[in-house]
């Protein structure tokens, strides 16, 4: 029975029924953390920095800070990114460092990207922090605290000025970690899920002073997903008022203003519905974005994506 146990709080810390990567709302604030094959395509040297707190109030809920840099290279056909996330949930944190490169083609109007992802995945675990209801379940003290494995993403990513769409895999190679002794008879392998995330947006020039910014993301992983429709105003290319239906029982409202042609400040909070929201204070995501052109760019506003 302990044994079984100890399986499943393995389980549930590291994939299956919890949260196995970060999940964002305002997704298309930082497209690189969806697609490397973002890379280089807002044609301007352009850093993002994200955080979340999800759940608020809920002992042990995600909380994650990303740093995103990407840019184009001096032959614009190739674009590269870097990219560092911290994320907590319960007795788990994890560091992602990771490099991305894409390469890209004219391609009608727009161009065509080809993105790989390449990185080291730090897992910290705090056993500590698990309350056990009875201590022969607890962990075994011969459980490591601290591990890495590599990770390998891949994206192909299709841009004009007012339309985009993409496809990404993340995880490739499905890093196997074994949290119990190695002598232990009983199998705990965990292993991390390739997941498929899908985007597509779509910019309608109203008049001078009006933009419809439309996007859908789609993620799927283990045989279960969901889909998040976005529909946003952006008014005298100053400010964007939008609304997020997710289809796991939430709604998302967010903001953004351009404070400067390089410099960008956004806030999100997701309203949800499902059972273990009902007993927190939502989740919020605030965003601040730079932008600086190099090799002779220059910063455009607006820039819709």
């Amino acid at each position: 029975m302990k044994k079984i146990l100890v399986i499943l709080t393995i389980l549930i810390t590291t994939q299956g029924f919890a949260q196995q990567d970060p999940q964002y709302s305002l997704y298309m604030f930082n497209p690189l953390g969806v697609n490397p094959g973002y890379a280089g395509s807002r044609e301007v040297l352009s850093a993002v920095l994200v955080h979340r707190s999800q759940w608020v109030g809920l002992k042990g809920a995600p909380e994650t800070q990303v740093l995103a840099l990407n840019t184009p290279l001096k032959n614009k056909n190739m674009g590269v990114g870097l990219q560092i996330v911290n994320d907590k949930i319960g007795p788990r944190t994890t560091q992602h460092l990771s490099a991305s490169y894409a390469y890209r083609l004219k391609l009608g109007r727009g161009k065509l990207a080809f993105g790989l992802r390449a990185g080291m995945i730090n897992y910290n675990y705090d056993w500590n922090k698990i309350e056990y209801k009875d201590e022969e379940d607890a962990i075994p003290t011969t459980a490591p605290e601290s591990f890495m494995k590599p990770n390998f993403d891949f994206g192909i990513y299709y841009n004009t000025k007012t339309f985009y769409m993409g496809v990404a895999i993340d995880h490739l190679n499905r890093a196997e970690y074994n949290l119990l002794s190695p002598s232990d008879t009983v199998s705990s392998v965990a292993k991390q899920s390739a997941n498929f995330t899908g985007t597509i947006g779509k910019a309608f020039i109203l008049n001078d002073n009006l933009v419809l910014k439309t996007s859908m993301l789609m993620r799927a992983a283990n045989a279960s997903g969901n889909i998040d429709l976005n529909g946003s105003i952006l008014i005298k290319n100053k400010v964007l008022f939008g609304l997020t239906l997710r289809s796991s029982q939430a709604f998302v409202l967010m903001t953004e203003f351009n404070i400067t042609k390089n410099l960008r400040l956004g806030a999100g909070y997701d309203f949800d519905g499902t059972e273990v929201a009902k007993t927190t204070s939502g989740s919020f995501e605030i965003f601040l974005g730079y932008d600086v052109g190099i090799f002779k760019s220059k910063v455009v506003s607006p820039r819709y994506f």
